[in-house]
């Protein structure tokens, strides 16, 4: 009884073994920094990774340093 639970503690781990780090996903393109002429949309549009691409823009978007100002209350 016991050569056979060794015996599946030891496939166990070398199925673990072998499946660990089979990620297939390319690797992240890195982010450009944040300034005026990689913001402008000709060098957005050439990330070729899409996801960085969405987080880039959205980070040019918020660039202009200013603070949050609500707009006025409006009472309808």
């Amino acid at each position: 009884m016991k050569p056979s639970k060794m015996m599946t503690l030891a496939l166990a781990a070398l199925m673990v073994a072998l499946v660990t780090g089979c990620d297939n996903k390319p690797a992240k393109e890195p982010m450009p920094e944040v300034n005026e002429a990689n913001c402008k949309p000709e060098n957005i549009a050439k990330l070729k990774d899409k996801g960085t691409q969405q987080a880039f823009s959205s980070l040019c978007l918020r660039r202009t340093g200013g603070d949050f100002q609500p707009s006025p209350k409006r009472e309808w």
